[in-house]
């Protein structure tokens, strides 16, 4: 009786640790600075990660309303950890940052900042997110295994106009303009007009030329 005693002890110990065996703890998440904003006013997505093993960098994708954001600029706390200017997307936010040496993360590697544009009812999604580790090769790799948490932050913007906070950045800012924001200034615009109308001018004046010598 002490013997199956014994089994069933030992079998219940198999299954309570085979769980535990399987978990990872390399995990990366974000966290809004708060649910509510006015408009105007500062968003502050902060990064969070915890890795059992040293990084070389990291990249996170953050699906946004462009109607309702617009991206500031990101930047990350950890020593030598530099962002990499990307081109970005309309409504996806690509911070990636990378380091010559490696670096342990437990806590915050990065923070990424918004401005609230109106009143919206909407989300902020991590659409991906990755730490990096440098293989055999000497080259950036993806860490397997990382547990990618919190995808999805439900956000309220009201239409009340609030004020812009300008806080401390955690290190050197890393800009976050998307390509389609390249738009045209007014006096840009001004100056393109002035030359179509003259080029319209020219050509005009080119007709009335040609068609006189072909009259003579």
């Amino acid at each position: 009786m002490k013997r199956i005693a014994t089994l069933l002890i030992a079998t219940l110990c198999l299954f309570l640790t085979v769980p535990v065996q399987a978990q990872t703890p390399e995990s990366i998440w974000i966290t809004a600075s708060t649910e509510s904003f006015k408009t105007g006013e500062t968003l502050i997505v902060t990064v969070q990660a915890v890795s059992s093993m040293p990084i070389q960098g990291f990249t996170i994708q953050i699906g946004n309303d462009p109607d309702c954001f617009r991206p500031l600029n990101a930047a990350s706390p950890i020593a030598d950890m530099n962002g990499l200017l990307l081109p970005q997307s309309n409504g996806l936010v690509d911070a990636t940052f990378a380091s010559t040496a490696t670096q342990t993360v437990n806590g915050i590697p990065a923070e990424v900042r918004f401005e609230t544009l109106g009143a919206c009812q909407t989300n902020l999604t991590l659409e991906s997110a990755a730490l990096a580790v440098k293989n055999e090769a000497g080259f950036a790799a993806p860490l397997e295994g990382v547990t990618v948490e919190k995808k999805i932050i439900p956000l309220t913007i009201s239409g009340e106009r609030g004020t812009s906070q300008d806080l401390p950045l955690l290190g050197t800012p890393l800009p976050l303009t998307a390509e389609s924001d390249s738009s045209l200034s007014p006096e840009m615009i001004l100056v393109l007009a002035i030359i179509g109308a003259f080029i319209l001018i020219g050509i005009f004046v080119l007709i009335r030329i040609l068609k006189r010598n072909d009259n003579e």
